[in-house]
C-alpha cells in the first residue's frame, strides 16, 4: 500500500518563482530539475506541505487547483513546472471568460431573460449544466430555450414588427451569471399542440450575440423563471 501524498510548495518573491508538487513526505527534500535546486538556495525561500490526502485522486485535483491558482499571478510569478496537463484535471468553471461587469435590466430593452438552473436536469442526462465547458452554443441554446409558452396574442404582435425581443437570455440561478446570449429569430416562431408558443427561435452561431456573456446580470427577475428587459412592448 503506497504511503499517503501531500502537495508541496516552494516559492521565493526576490526569484518570483514557485514550484508545485505533490509526493510522499519527503518528496520535497528530495533532487528534482536544476531549476528547483536553485530555487531552493534561495535566501528567502519558504515551503509549504499540505496534510495527507486520503486518496491519489485527490491529491492530483488539489495540486491542480493550486497550480491553477499560480497560473494566474502571470509574469508576477513564474510556475517552474507548470504542467500541459493539469486542466485535464481542473479547468474553468465557465466555457468563456468571466467579465467583472454588472448588466442592468435597462441594458437590456427588448429581451426574454430566462433562469436556469447551474445544474443539469435530473430526468434528462443529455441536459448538461450550464457552466460545462463541454456545452455548445447550440445545446446551451436548446435548454434555454425549450419550455417557456408565450401567448398567441403576443407573438403575432412580434411577428408583426411591433417591438419583437431581440436576445434571449439565459442566466444562472443563484450566481446570476449570464451563461448565453442568443438572437431570436422572429421569422420562425411556431404554434405547439396547446395552442401557444414556446421554443424561442435562436440563431445558435454564437451565445454571445450582445457580448455579455460572463457579466453578471443584477435586473429584477421578481423570482420567476421567464422575465422581460425594459421598455418590452
Amino acid at each position: 500500500m503506497s504511503k499517503p501524498l501531500r502537495i508541496y510548495l516552494v516559492m521565493s518573491k526576490i526569484a518570483r518563482e514557485a514550484y508545485i508538487g505533490k509526493g510522499e513526505d519527503s518528496r520535497i527534500d528530495q533532487v528534482h530539475t536544476k531549476e528547483f535546486q536553485r530555487l531552493k538556495r534561495q535566501p528567502d525561500v519558504v515551503e509549504w506541505a499540505s496534510e495527507p490526502f486520503s486518496t491519489e485522486k485527490d491529491a492530483l485535483i488539489a495540486e491542480a487547483v493550486a497550480i491553477g491558482i499560480a497560473n494566474r499571478f502571470g509574469a508576477k510569478l513564474k510556475l517552474q513546472n507548470k504542467q500541459k496537463s493539469y486542466w485535464t484535471r481542473f479547468g474553468p468553471r465557465y466555457p468563456f471568460k468571466i467579465v467583472p461587469k454588472e448588466v442592468k435590466k435597462s441594458q437590456l430593452p427588448k429581451a426574454i431573460i430566462v433562469t436556469l438552473r447551474p445544474d443539469k436536469l435530473p430526468d434528462e442526462d443529455s441536459r448538461v449544466a450550464p457552466n460545462s465547458p463541454g456545452w455548445k452554443p447550440k445545446q446551451l441554446a436548446e435548454r434555454a430555450r425549450m419550455w417557456w409558452a408565450f401567448d398567441a396574442s403576443r407573438v403575432k404582435s412580434w411577428q408583426s414588427g411591433k417591438g419583437p425581443p431581440k436576445y434571449l437570455v439565459a442566466v444562472a440561478k443563484g450566481s446570476a451569471r449570464i451563461v448565453g446570449v442568443f438572437e431570436i429569430d422572429n421569422k420562425k416562431w411556431a404554434l405547439n399542440a396547446n395552442g401557444l408558443y414556446d421554443a424561442v427561435p435562436v440563431k445558435t452561431h454564437t451565445a454571445n450575440a450582445n457580448g455579455m456573456q460572463g457579466q453578471k446580470y443584477i435586473g429584477d427577475r421578481r423570482g420567476g423563471l421567464v422575465s422581460y428587459g425594459s421598455k418590452f412592448a
